[in-house]
């Protein structure tokens, strides 16, 4: 079916650099968040475009853009009461980060650190944010940077380097840790964390009607990764292999007792470089994608759309729609999704 589906991209706005984009609870505005350290408003137009307000939130004195640094991710929880956002600062350190909102006024004054984590290099920071229908934020880190995972962070249970956190934000002083979490009994293991051996989560996203975990893990120099983590095996602490795989190949390193393989891999070209992780479509207007994980890659801009078969594998189809400089996918309140680019643009998916 996904062959015969025609899918057209619509340009709705125009930002600096946007690299995340949340839906306000209550309301029909986005906040958009530039990677220089600005939150914007949304506000839909007659034309099926919107209008960019001034700056909510203006954080650009925290925030360094050097290597793959910047305001990195931003989740808002469903009370609309709070905004979490993930930046580096100037001493290569990640802060997560959650300030008051009231309405559409945010309160800097306000803000409360959730946590930091110092960086050994300037590249492989993720910093994407998602909160879950309980409230719980899922946190992504890369391995550290450089190249090769040089100090084995991914397979180090002791940092949150090459993880994915989950953590409650509103549960203790400066947050709780959720009772599901696989660690938390554990002495050699940080109970924060939630998945583990992962070079650079460039995305997640949760399937709001099954629950599933969608993750996107950028390649080193041959294979860029999708995993497919099914709602029952979330909280099972699974080990997704880098350094000791790259996707579903080898790398010579030591490897693990058991990790869970990737469900969808594809080879790096001349063209592709890095995997733009995405959503699953549940939106209305776009019947035909109902169920679809949605997802690109930086380089060559092409979307891909992959669905579940029947017998539990992924297949990816490769579409025609290109999005120069591509670096995430994003929902509104009506489950549109968006694709934003690096060069500035917003653009909408809709039926062709």
């Amino acid at each position: 079916m996904l062959d015969s589906l025609v899918v057209i991209l619509t340009p709705v706005a125009t930002l600096d650099a946007p690299l995340a984009l949340v839906a306000v609870p209550g309301t029909d505005v986005l906040l958009a968040a530039e990677r220089s350290g600005r939150v914007r408003t949304l506000t839909p137009g007659a034309d099926g475009t919107f209008l960019v307000g001034d700056p909510v939130l203006d954080l650009t004195h925290l925030v360094d853009v050097r290597g793959e640094g910047g305001l990195l991710g931003m989740a808002i929880p469903p009370s609309a009461d709070e905004l979490y956002l993930s930046y580096t600062d100037h001493d290569v350190t990640s802060h997560v980060v959650a300030v008051p909102l009231d309405g559409l006024e945010a309160d800097p004054d306000g803000q409360r650190t959730l946590l930091t984590l110092e960086q050994p290099y300037r590249n492989h920071n993720g910093g994407h944010l998602v909160v879950d229908p309980e409230g719980r934020l899922l946190i992504g880190f890369g391995d550290g940077g450089l190249w090769e995972d040089p100090h084995d962070n991914a397979q180090d249970l002791g940092t949150w380097l090459g993880t994915i956190l989950r953590i409650d934000p509103r549960g203790g002083e400066p947050y709780g840790i959720p009772v599901g979490n696989p660690f938390v009994d554990d002495p050699d293991a940080l109970d924060e964390i939630l998945l583990w051996g992962l070079r650079n989560p460039w995305r997640f996203a949760l399937d709001p009607v099954t629950g599933d975990l969608w993750i996107a893990d950028v390649g080193q120099n041959a294979v860029e990764e999708v995993t497919r983590i099914p709602t029952a095996d979330i909280d099972l602490g699974l080990n997704l292999g880098w350094p000791a795989f790259e996707g579903d190949l080898r790398t010579g390193r030591p490897e693990p007792d058991e990790h869970r393989p990737p469900d969808l891999t594809y080879e790096r070209t001349d063209e592709s470089c890095s995997v733009i992780g995405g959503v699953v479509y549940r939106g209305e207007e776009i019947p035909g994608l109902a169920g679809t994980y949605v997802f690109g890659d930086y380089c060559d801009g092409r979307i891909r759309l992959a669905a579940i078969q029947p017998d539990g594998s992924v297949a990816m189809r490769l579409t025609d729609l290109n999005v120069p400089l591509l670096v995430s996918f994003v929902e509104d309140g009506s489950r549109n999704v968006y694709a934003l680019s690096l060069d500035g643009g917003v653009h909408r998916l809709d039926a062709g």
